[in-house]
């Protein structure tokens, strides 16, 4: 079995299928082997079918912000590697959502609704985020050899059950979004662990300690990467109400003097 088919056949045995709707937050290297990008959407693309549905980060919160509070749909990069700028700027039918820090690249059925009024968000992954939307479709987060904390999902799990470390009240942004000759400003909140002589840790990956395997998430190998399939409702719905519970349970306060 050639490369691609290996990818292929992994990607099918970890749990994705045809008319899926799949985010991934991935390492490419991670794969173990050289997979040109073009090869690796199409692989993807072609194991979701046409009636599938692909999401990837497009976050651009490191040049978007305080000092540089401006936002360009067509030319602001996003700021985290390399397959999500590919995807966004390469593969012919991509859109993405209008958001200053936290927007999506999406292709396939469902886009056009997971997109849809993202720019009314005023917080970094709120209610009309295209990762909030997963749990509506039945989607799925695919971790491709990163790390389980790296769950974007969870900052939205945060939001959604109130974690108080959360956001800073105190200093909030005005962004201007443009979208061709479309601008937009607005006031909105920022994410805001450090705290001067501490911070607040991401300890998303405990997330798995309240899923049930193989029927919350999967786990298994995609070529040499270590790999963990959510499905997005249970996440969403035993996290937030995990915070209820335990408003401080997906992080850890940490000195940094």
């Amino acid at each position: 079995m050639d490369i691609l088919e290996q990818f292929k056949s992994d990607l099918k045995k970890l749990g994705i299928k045809k008319g899926d709707s799949i985010m991934i937050h991935c390492s490419y290297k991670s794969l173990g082997v050289t997979i040109s990008p073009e090869d690796f959407f199409e692989s993807i693309l072609e194991v979701l079918g046409p009636d599938g549905t692909l999401i990837l980060p497009a976050f651009s919160y490191d040049s978007v912000n305080y000092e540089n509070p401006l936002f360009d749909r067509q030319k602001t990069p996003s700021c985290i590697g390399f397959l999500p700028e590919f995807f966004r700027t390469k593969v012919d039918g991509v859109k993405r959502s209008l958001h200053a820090t936290h927007s999506c690249a999406v292709y396939g059925k469902n886009t056009d609704y997971l997109i849809k009024d993202h720019e009314k968000d005023l917080t970094p992954v709120g209610a009309n985020s295209p990762i909030t939307k997963l749990p509506e479709i039945e989607g799925k987060i695919l971790i491709l050899g990163s790390h389980p904390d790296h769950n974007t999902a969870l900052h939205g799990i945060e939001e959604k059950g109130g974690a108080p470390y959360i956001f800073n009240h105190d200093n909030p942004i005005e962004y201007l979004l443009k979208d061709g000759d479309k601008e937009i400003r607005q006031t909105a909140l920022r994410h805001y662990f450090n705290r001067g002589t501490y911070r607040y840790t991401q300890e998303y990956a405990r997330i798995i300690d309240l899923l049930q395997k193989d029927k919350d998430y999967t786990f298994g190998k995609v070529l040499s990467a270590d790999c963990y399939l959510f499905n997005a409702k249970p996440l969403w719905e035993i996290g937030v109400a995990k915070i209820k519970e335990d408003p401080y349970y997906f992080t850890e306060k940490v000195n940094i003097e």
